[in-house]
């Protein structure tokens, strides 16, 4: 579909956006929570097929046990990084990739944790989305390393910090947390205790962290032969595409006559095309269509013939 056909081309009304997967997610997971609320008032054993138990695990319990969370807080903290981290996962590498890490991201701590984590007379029980919330953070955030973001502390007292930092603070504590707290309760250990005692999964935590790290390589294995490639191009070309963009367009809609046109967009590389079509939307974005020149309409017709 050529960029002529887009519905805001034709001034006809968009259609609705479809709901987003990570919303479907959030959606189920207070279900459930409703569910065990009901459970608990009723007295009925209505939840408990999906709760992983370490004395007897039964197969689909790797899974199940992530829609189930011990409390309201706990439920709340999970589809607040969730929402946010899941929403950029999806809409980076699309809801299939959404799901995939999630689910994985679930396993692998689940494994991890009826290695190494809570048992005995710790518990022995596993509930909650944790793992593969921490996985998709991962995959959503480490390619943001210098972005700066703001977390409200307690829900009230804000603070903007470097996402790097972020996750070097949720590695340590996850990591400190099993070592410290969690493995060594579960071996009971004659010369090494626990050092503070919490009912927190730190290593099923840890296992999604791993997992996102896996998952955030695996996916980004195209963009990263696609750099390769791109260190071997002359040096104007490791300019910021965006710059680059700005400036071939600049050109042409300062001439502004069909004959003088920028750099015809088959000779672009893929990576230059699109950086130059979203330098076009986002000046759209935020003064609308009409703000293009008719020199930049017909580029971004031909951006979009090129992309499609």
């Amino acid at each position: 579909m050529g960029i002529g056909d887009r519905a805001y081309m034709r001034n006809q009304r968009l259609a609705r956006e479809p709901i987003p997967v990570v919303a479907w997610v959030v959606g189920a997971l207070v279900a459930f929570f409703i569910l065990g609320l009901i459970q608990e008032s009723a007295g009925a054993d209505l939840l408990g097929w999906a709760m992983l138990r370490e004395a007897s695990p039964q197969a689909w319990q790797w899974l199940t046990h992530a829609l189930l969370h011990d409390g309201f807080w706990h439920l709340l903290g999970n589809c607040l990084i969730l929402w946010w981290t899941g929403a950029i996962v999806e809409r980076e590498h699309g809801p299939r990739a959404l799901l995939a890490v999630l689910a994985a991201g679930t396993l692998f701590g689940a494994f991890a944790w009826g290695l190494t984590g809570l048992g005995g007379d710790r518990g022995g029980l596993l509930v909650g989305a944790s793992s593969g919330v921490y996985a998709l953070m991962v995959v959503a955030l480490l390619d943001k390393l210098e972005h700066r973001i703001t977390l409200l502390l307690f829900f009230f007292l804000p603070v903007t910090l470097k996402v790097r930092w972020l996750l070097v603070a949720v590695a340590s504590f996850t990591v400190l947390g099993w070592a410290f707290a969690e493995l060594p309760g579960r071996h009971a250990w004659p010369r090494w205790h626990p050092a503070w005692d919490d009912a927190i999964a730190h290593s099923a935590h840890l296992g999604g962290l791993v997992l996102g790290w896996l998952a955030y390589r695996r996916l980004n294995q195209t963009n990263l032969r696609v750099q390769d490639a791109q260190d071997v191009m002359p040096s104007s070309s490791a300019e910021d595409p965006r710059a680059i963009a700005r400036e071939a367009y600049a050109a042409e809609a300062e001439a502004d006559r069909p004959d003088h046109e920028a750099k015809a967009p088959a000779s672009l590389t893929k990576t230059q095309a699109r950086a130059e079509m979203d330098a076009l939307l986002d000046k759209i974005s935020a003064g609308g269509f009409g703000s293009l020149t008719p020199a930049e309409k017909r580029r971004l017709e031909e951006l979009s013939a090129r992309l499609r």
